[in-house]
């Protein structure tokens, strides 16, 4: 798929996308803001080496100090451990279920290559991360002592505090949720995209119509310029009609269902009364195209005759409803696919705008070439009207046209269309 398409679905899916982003962004700024502050306290401690009076006390210290990391982790786990908090909780004199101590966290770590510990607390208040801290600290330098005969531990650092809570973040957490939500957003459009591609792939191809089960006005195009092609190659006519229903004045103030059935029977009646390898399509608004492969116009006469008979012979009926038809239809004919589709169709409908004889009227739109004239590789087509009545031609040219409520294609066989 090229990147135009992408962007073609994005655009069209953009109130998803902003969607999305919203709602995300919301979350995130209601999760941070909803959140309790986490303010930090931290120390440093160190752990010196003393001097030695004796060799052996020289000889104890070097074989412990190659030992060092384990001294630094042994003091790590004395300061964190569940001993030096209940009695840090004693130094400093409050109730630890009252100031919920539990929501403070403890930890000691060994900064790279150094002697030195470095103990942070964090907590919901700094007052209170500022006072443990220092609690645990007094605790572990006397828990330590003994351990480690010639490493005692003391403090370097005081306690400091953080201004500003370190978690969470709503600036960065909003940044956060809108990605997501745009992220989630264009992909919930490609999704709804494919899933829906399947069906509207069968909607293009069904060359039924929904309601009244005869071919749709997709298909009838299609055919209409295949038989163009094959009239050119075959040096063949082809016609083409635009039949209008005229229902009786009552047919409006039915129900649109009983409308579509009444349809329904007309568009059957007109298969029946085809010739093989015509067809009839429903174009909409009462009006209905046919195609009258290799015939010309006045064989596509006789057909459109027979047809108004028919109709006009029968009352439909659909439930409690009755009605009647009359119809009107405009005809044209293209010898050797002399006309493009567009043109058929444009010709059509001005032949049934032009019929004024009333109902069951047809008016035929015959395209003759010219004699051949020097100077003229190709001599232009011309159109003789002529109705069912045998009325006196009229000869039509190119210009005009009458409104079939459709929207022709332009495929012509010929590439210099006239």
């Amino acid at each position: 798929m090229e990147l135009r398409e992408y962007l073609r679905i994005l655009l069209k899916s953009w109130w998803i996308i902003i969607s999305l982003a919203l709602v995300s962004l919301t979350g995130a700024l209601l999760f941070s803001y909803t959140r309790t502050p986490i303010y930090e306290s931290s120390s440093t401690y160190v752990v010196r080496l003393q001097s030695f009076d004796t060799p052996s006390q020289t000889m104890y210290g070097l074989d412990t100090l190659s030992r060092q990391q384990r001294i630094f982790s042994t003091y790590c786990q004395v300061i964190t451990s569940n001993a030096s908090r209940t009695d840090a909780y004693a130094i400093m004199n409050i109730d630890a279920e009252a100031a919920k101590l539990s929501d403070y966290t403890v930890s000691c770590n060994v900064l790279p290559d150094s002697n030195v510990l470095r103990v942070a607390v964090q907590g919901p208040s700094p007052a209170v991360a500022s006072r443990l801290n220092e609690a645990i600290g007094t605790v572990g330098i006397q828990h330590t002592q003994g351990l480690y005969n010639y490493f005692p531990l003391d403090k370097l650092d005081p306690v400091a505090v953080t201004e500003t809570p370190s978690y969470p973040n709503p600036t960065q957490n909003g940044i956060l949720g809108a990605a997501l939500g745009i992220i989630m957003g264009v992909s919930l459009a490609f999704i709804i995209h494919y899933l829906r591609s399947p069906l509207e792939r069968l909607e293009g191809l069904s060359i039924r119509d929904r309601k009244l089960g005869i071919y749709n006005d997709r298909y009838f195009q299609q055919r209409l310029v295949e038989e163009i092609h094959r009239a050119r190659a075959r040096h063949r006519p082809t016609s083409l009609a635009l039949l209008r229903l005229i229902p009786d004045e009552d047919f409006v103030l039915f129900p649109e269902q009983v409308q579509d059935k009444l349809l329904r029977q007309v568009a059957v009646k007109l298969e029946d009364n085809m010739r093989q390898g015509d067809i009839v399509a429903y174009v909409g608004q009462q009006l209905f195209g046919i195609l009258l492969t290799e015939a010309p116009g006045d064989e596509a006469q006789e057909v459109i005759a027979r047809l108004h008979d028919a109709i006009r012979s029968l009352t439909f009926r659909a439930d409690d409803y009755t009605t009647s038809f009359t119809s009107q239809t405009g005809i044209v004919e293209s010898s050797g696919g002399a006309l493009s589709a567009k043109s058929m169709i444009s010709k059509a409908g001005e032949a049934l705008g032009t019929t004024d004889a009333g109902a069951n009227s047809i008016q035929l739109l015959r395209a003759s070439p010219r004699p051949f004239v020097a100077g003229n590789a190709e001599a232009e087509p011309e159109y003789v009207a002529q109705s069912s009545n045998d009325a006196p031609t009229l000869a039509l040219g190119l210009a005009g046209g009458g409104s079939t409520g459709i929207d022709p294609i332009d495929a012509s066989p010929d590439s210099n269309e006239q």
